[in-house]
């Protein structure tokens, strides 16, 4: 089939698959597209495991975000799904070590009395920036206007970021001594505070970092090895329940962009119930109920039972689900980046992450195991 000869396009949208006639039999070159741009986090989080505690947070956040301004730019450029493909990737390595830099230079800063309220708001402007992009996609017409948008977003909030300093953590960590305290007496004095750190004497180990020595380090530190592999489990099932639930966001209103923002309505609600749970039971505890929530109403939402014209246990047990899953995205971001230690937080965030991105391939298929054990399964 052909658009203009054998059909003609009645939406107002101008979208790639229109442009480069990908329909009737082509579909699978959309999912490629989605399919890599996780892999080119894969890609950019296993190699971030060798530079975030070597150049620093600042450099590495700040180096990334340049490449994902400069690939979110050339996707105006780009002719042919295979061009885009290969923009996905470098966006995909880009952004995603860009924002877990970004996390760890944060918590650096962070006081631990805050760091609860912290990870709400962070938790809730990563929900402002899917709705961003939700409306952007809503009230755009043409394609290829969009990534001008997302880029300009990039730069904008890129810039303030170049004034912030390196984490005083990290730089006692490479014997930065006189360049921490020279941060820590400007936040001193943007809290108001008159406070001279010259006849302080602060006591810390200085590491020669290196990707190898990080690495005997987990074989060394038996309790680190077994605390980084069960939280990478953890973002792994996280990730897998997440990205799951795509098979009944798209029940959840008349169209997607309906779809997007209820979930992120339900996201914002999941960010309030992390903060109440955890002040009230702790952040390991409140932590693994989120996760036992998500399951339960996760797997509860793959029965296709109806309970009005427009109701069914599948929408109702999604929108439980992502209050459970933005709670538990909160918790785990939060203990990671707590338990990880100063010289090996970098490595030890972007091994979970990347843990995770493997679940955001495995959570879309989950959406057939009810189907297939449906078909090969009597209940009697």
């Amino acid at each position: 089939l052909k658009a203009g000869v054998d059909l003609n396009w009645t939406s107002k949208r101008r979208t790639y698959t229109m442009d480069w006639d990908i329909y009737c039999g082509d579909e699978s070159k959309v999912s490629m597209v989605n399919s890599f741009f996780f892999i080119g986090a894969l890609i950019g989080l296993l190699t971030a495991t060798t530079v975030y505690d070597t150049i620093g947070r600042k450099r590495t956040t700040l180096l990334t975000a340049a490449v994902s301004f400069a690939s979110t730019l050339a996707m105006v450029f780009v002719r042919n799904a295979t061009q885009l493909i290969v923009i996905r990737v470098i966006q995909g390595c880009s952004g995603f070590v860009m924002l877990t830099g970004l996390y760890v230079w944060s918590l650096e800063y962070t006081p631990y009395r805050l760091r609860n309220s912290v990870s709400v708001v962070t938790g809730c402007f990563w929900i402002c920036g899917k709705l961003t992009i939700n409306a952007l996609g809503y009230f755009t017409m043409e394609w290829q206007y969009i990534p001008v948008q997302v880029a300009i977003f990039i730069l904008i909030l890129t810039i303030p970021l170049m004034f912030v300093p390196e984490s005083p953590r990290f730089n006692l960590i490479m014997g930065n001594e006189a360049e921490a305290k020279k941060t820590l007496a400007r936040l001193a004095k943007i809290l108001g505070k008159s406070f001279s750190f010259d006849k302080v004497t602060i006591l810390f180990e200085e590491r020669q970092q290196s990707f190898l020595k990080q690495l005997k380090d987990f074989w060394k530190y038996k309790e680190m090895l077994k605390e980084t592999a069960a939280l990478a489990l953890g973002w792994f099932l996280l990730a897998t329940l997440s990205y799951g639930l795509n098979f009944g966001w798209g029940k959840l209103g008349g169209s997607l962009y309906v779809s997007v923002l209820i979930s992120s309505v339900a996201g914002f609600f999941g960010k309030g119930m992390f903060y109440i749970s955890t002040e009230v039971m702790g952040r390991k505890r409140s932590e693994l109920a989120m996760f036992i929530g998500a399951g339960i109403f996760f797997f509860l939402g793959m029965p296709d039972v109806e309970l009005s014209d427009k109701w069914n246990i599948s929408r109702i047990s999604c929108l439980v689900a992502a209050l459970f899953i933005g709670a538990a995205w909160c918790g785990i971001l939060l203990i990671t980046g707590e338990l990880a230690p100063t010289s090996h937080r970098g490595m030890i965030m972007s091994i979970c992450s990347g843990s995770g991105r493997v679940g955001s391939f495995v959570g879309p298929f989950t959406s057939l195991l009810y189907s297939v054990l449906d078909r090969k399964t009597v209940l009697l």
